[in-house]
């Protein structure tokens, strides 16, 4: 199987979009950093940060479950 392959199959686009929202909440998270006033304190970083890990737990799980329905299916 090619990387193309991977890529477009339906875990590579799972995998491709969870990156793209990691990259998004950092770029994110240096943006707030740099406009807030007196940036993120470690309260509100460790709240954000959590919600996002909340977030890729869900996202995680989801995928586990979709390639496991999907390794069951006959082709």
């Amino acid at each position: 199987m090619s990387v193309r392959d991977r890529l477009t199959s339906d875990l590579g686009v799972y995998a491709l979009s969870g990156l793209f929202s990691l990259v998004v909440f950092v770029v994110a998270l240096t943006i707030l950093s740099r406009t807030l006033p007196g940036g993120l304190g470690s309260r509100q970083l460790v709240g954000l940060v959590v919600g996002y890990l909340l977030f890729i737990g869900a996202y995680a799980t989801a995928w586990f479950i979709y390639s496991e329905i999907d390794s069951r299916e006959e082709i």
